[in-house]
């Protein structure tokens, strides 16, 4: 669906190009017909040829992993490197003589030997091989290849790394603390992306670094001694800063301000709706670090905002409505200790209220992201509030039925203006 959108969209820009004169026609109609081969038949020969480095990388692996105890250290060391700097130099080879995508799958290869070889150095030694020390020097050599071939299948596997890294340390570390090293390789491969100017990339770090918050965060909690719902307030905050920054930075690099922008309005709605179900905290927290997070991570949220007002970037109303989900986070705790029994009915109002302002958002950003989600963040509160009310109240037989009515008739109005903003919202980024 998406490509015959955007091949109708190429075809009006050509018949203006040559219009102008900037294209011909004889190009114009290569460009359409190049355009119009499926995506994965282009692909399809260096897609296999990566999987099939991931397979050698395996098999080499476990081939180290077998213990053959009857070849020589000296001989496996020279057989691992050895192949892994021939595989490094195919790569060479492969990239003079223009077959991009082999030569990336030689790349991936020498990795994978690397990682071998690290594993049967530490075979050799009597070195425990998923030492979190070895998967680091892995990620390093992955992040300085992609940085110095470039390699795209380099960066993906050294943020993978990373993620296995700083698994390795919470699980073999012996101590509760937070392992923020992380942040170090996490941030190479942010810049990486960049350099590259490769989107997956960005989402796979953006991935990782949500991973890494959802395994430490209860050791942040105990390390620090916050509560949990500070913890929560703070990490929201944090998706409006990161909403914020798309935005401001939107003009410089639009696919990934989008990318960014994605994700936090997706995880700051998430965490938003936590609230109405007044969630309680194990323990009571025990420092100020809590309060001071919370304080520093608002007052970066009012900065972003102040510098939005200052560039036009955004308008008022919907200034308002990021305004209202840092607001109403930040006044959790007051209403939780003075006025619990309103906190549901509150967020719960409050959520449909910035659902359907989401949807506002999206059409005058042109963000088809943000008008269907806005849908979807408000259609999945309206179920949860109907079975969480209204299920106690009605009979089986006519709870069943009258929902199935609401929900047939809600999901066919729902779609049709869900079609006709994403369409206001699509000619509004083109026009």
């Amino acid at each position: 669906m998406w490509q015959r959108v955007y091949l109708q969209r190429l075809k009006r820009d050509l018949d203006l190009w040559i219009e102008r004169g900037w294209v011909t026609a004889g190009n114009a109609e290569a460009i359409l017909q190049s355009a119009s081969e499926p995506a994965t038949a282009r692909r399809m020969p260096g897609v296999l040829a990566i999987l099939g480095a991931v397979l050698i990388g395996f098999a080499v692996m476990s081939f180290v992993a077998a213990n053959w105890a009857e070849i020589s250290k000296l001989a496996k060391l020279v057989m691992i490197f050895g192949a892994m700097w021939a595989a490094y130099v195919a790569a060479f080879i492969l990239q003079k003589r223009d077959h991009p995508a082999f030569a990336q799958a030689a790349v991936l290869i020498g990795l994978g030997l690397f990682g071998a070889g690290i594993m049967l150095v530490a075979q050799i030694y009597h070195i425990v091989t998923d030492d979190p020390a070895g998967v680091l020097a892995w990620c390093i050599a992955a992040l300085a290849t992609a940085w110095l071939l470039p390699s795209r299948p380099a960066l993906a596997l050294g943020i993978l790394l990373a993620v296995v890294w700083t698994w390795f340390v919470a699980q073999m570390g012996g101590t509760a603390s937070p392992h923020w090293a992380f942040w170090l390789p996490w941030a190479a491969a942010i810049l990486l992306s960049l350099r590259l100017s490769w989107a997956p990339g960005l989402h796979l770090s953006l991935i990782a670094g949500f991973i890494w918050q959802a395994m430490n965060a209860e050791a942040i909690v105990e390390t620090y001694g916050l509560a949990e719902t500070q913890l929560a307030i703070v990490f929201l905050m944090e998706m409006l800063a990161v909403w914020l920054a798309a935005v401001l930075l939107s003009e410089r690099g639009p696919r990934f301000a989008a990318i960014a922008e994605s994700y936090a309005v997706a995880l700051a709605f998430v965490l938003f709706w936590i609230f109405q179900t007044a969630p309680t905290d194990n323990e009571q927290a025990s420092t100020a670090i809590g309060p001071t997070a919370m304080a520093l991570s608002a007052a970066l949220v009012a900065g972003l905002a102040l510098l939005c007002v200052a560039g036009r970037k955004l308008e008022a109303r919907h200034l308002a409505g990021i305004g209202a989900l840092a607001l109403l986070a930040l006044l959790f705790p007051v209403l939780k200790s003075g006025a619990e029994e309103t906190i549901p009915w509150l967020y719960a109002a409050a959520f449909l209220a910035l659902a359907a302002w989401l949807v506002s958002y999206g059409t005058g950003r042109g963000s088809r992201f943000a008008v269907n989600f806005g849908f979807v963040a408000f259609a999945a509160e309206v179920l949860y509030l109907y079975f969480e009310t209204l299920g106690d109240l009605l009979d089986t037989a006519l709870f069943f039925a009258l929902g199935g009515i609401l929900l047939i008739v809600g999901s066919f109005v729902m779609e049709r203006m869900r079609r006709r903003l994403v369409k206001t919202a699509t000619d509004g980024g083109q026009a």
